[in-house]
């Protein structure tokens, strides 16, 4: 059984061909089998050509979301806090 030591390299082209053709209607499955590329990674490549998709962000984005949710858990101590301090 042979194991890879490296990750293969695709072309640029290589990468359209495979979203165009998923974009006809084949399956990230058919395409996979077909042309020795693993589900994974043209699932990637079909999302990461999707200019609408909502679950790619960016590294801006993603550590934006990371202090909003701080900032909240920060809000919602001070707020029992308060009521602690307010019942003494």
């Amino acid at each position: 059984m042979q194991t890879k030591t490296s990750a293969t390299r695709y072309s640029k082209e290589f990468r359209e061909s495979m979203v165009s053709l998923s974009q006809t209607g084949r399956s990230a499955n058919s395409l996979s089998k077909e042309y020795n590329v693993s589900v994974s990674t043209l699932s990637k490549w079909i999302r990461q050509a999707d200019p609408n998709d909502r679950n790619i962000l960016s590294l801006n984005e993603r550590a934006l979301l990371k202090e909003n949710k701080r900032l909240k858990e920060e809000i919602d101590i001070l707020k029992r806090a308060a009521v602690l301090l307010a019942k003494n």
